[in-house]
């Protein structure tokens, strides 16, 4: 039986194609498939076009598909709009709809118990214990999403306008002067488009940057709130208070995934030195795409298909 894995983000749609041991036989992308992003007609034709592209490189009739979309489960109004363009797409085949948040702590982790973050255009934790689950972040692009692409990207232009009046030395070079105002009117709505100033902000921090290497330990910061805000409610009671001295099996694992951590040692560096002490830093298990395919087999298994 072969399983089709679909990572719906606020940038694109990433979609694997699996054989039954889970080895990836196909991969492509996609347009993002977010609701608030595609709106309805364009989200259900990434679906399609999803489902096409798997059957033209070998699901089974009755392959499973495992979709993690970004914005599920936020809305009645969306969820009621993602649940029938999957529909649509999928037909009678089996299926597992979880928000990105569920599927990226799901292959980050295997299943097991801890806490996944993501940093890509947006920002989101979820944090699983015994089966108890909570969320953290994750208020869109207008209201939150701190240590995202689009915060970091709406960061560097609030970095150059110091920079351009002389309150922060010049540093950070993206764009001349006032010319930044424009394309801060013309683009702000344009999350994606904010985002992809992020890997510009990596490439300086790289290049020791201190304007970018500021952002970045910033962005560290907020990412690591969002891990002890989950430590403090689901992990830090009944007996979690003393696991900062605990050897490294018993403290809580934290994984990541999203492309803000593309940058590297830059945010990984202050991440690790900025987390609770009762947590390690891992590396994800699996790719994004895989979780949530892990989600409807251990459905499908628990239900005995």
């Amino acid at each position: 039986m072969t399983w089709l894995g679909i990572d719906g983000g606020g940038t694109k749609t990433a979609c694997t194609l699996y054989n039954e041991s889970l080895q990836p036989l196909a991969r492509t992308m996609f347009s993002t498939c977010h609701y608030a992003q595609a709106g309805a007609d364009g989200m259900a034709c990434v679906f399609r076009d999803c489902l096409a592209w798997a059957r033209r490189h070998g699901l089974d009739r009755d392959g499973g598909v495992g979709l993690g979309i970004c914005g599920y489960g936020e809305g009645a109004e969306s969820d009621r709009a993602i649940e029938s363009a999957v529909k649509a797409a999928v037909g009678t085949r089996p299926y597992a709809l979880a928000n990105d948040v569920d599927a990226a702590w799901a292959a980050g982790l295997d299943l097991a118990d801890g806490i996944a973050v993501i940093a890509g255009t947006g920002s989101i934790a979820l944090g699983v214990r015994n089966g108890a689950s909570m969320r953290c972040g994750g208020w869109d692009y207008l209201l939150g999403d701190e240590g995202s692409g689009g915060w970091i990207g709406k960061e560097a232009l609030r970095a150059f306008t110091r920079q351009s009046d002389g309150r922060d030395q010049r540093e950070l070079g993206l764009i001349d002067d006032f010319d930044i105002i424009r394309f801060a009117q013309d683009h702000l709505h344009d999350r994606t488009r904010i985002a992809s100033l992020s890997v510009l902000v990596a490439q300086a921090a790289r290049e020791e940057d201190a304007s970018a290497l500021r952002i970045y330990r910033q962005a560290a910061k907020e990412i690591a709130q969002m891990v002890e805000t989950i430590m403090r409610e689901l992990f830090d009671k009944d007996g979690f208070e003393d696991r900062g001295s605990a050897s490294l099996d018993a403290l809580v694992p934290v994984t990541y995934i999203g492309g803000v951590f593309n940058a590297g040692d830059v945010l990984l560096d202050p991440l690790l030195h900025t987390l609770p002490a009762r947590c390690r830093l891992v590396a994800p298990l699996h790719e994004p795409s895989l979780g949530p395919v892990l989600i409807l087999r251990e459905r499908l298994a628990r239900h005995g298909c």
